[in-house]
């Protein structure tokens, strides 16, 4: 199973406030989309504290990392002060979950 993985050139953050009037409950309230080349490649959903972030997915060429509230500073942190900076999805086989797999950021070794 290849792993799927893209440079990021660019994002933007988006920050929600609390949604308490309608019925939907939103779950994540910190989102940080990702581009390579001008085109979404992945979105970074962080859960609120005491909700539960899904599991993360890739669906039409796209990443979907979703994680707690308290990795949103790493992530940002990592975006902003390292430099490539990629993000991978890589299939895990599970006969129980057929799309499983993990989504994850790395960096590559620096050359002085």
């Amino acid at each position: 199973m290849a792993v799927t993985s893209y440079r990021i050139d660019a994002y933007s953050i988006k920050i929600f406030g609390k949604d308490s009037k309608g019925r939907r409950t939103r779950w994540g309230d910190r989102m940080i989309q990702m581009y390579s080349g001008g085109k979404v490649i992945a979105q970074a959903v962080f859960a609120r504290p005491k909700h539960d972030a899904p599991e993360p997915y890739f669906s039409e060429g796209k990443i979907f990392y979703f994680a707690d509230s308290d990795q949103f500073s790493d992530v940002l942190h990592l975006l902003r002060n390292e430099k490539p900076v990629y993000i991978a999805w890589e299939p895990v086989h599970d006969p129980k979950e057929p799309n499983d797999g993990d989504a994850y950021f790395y960096t590559v070794a620096e050359i002085k």
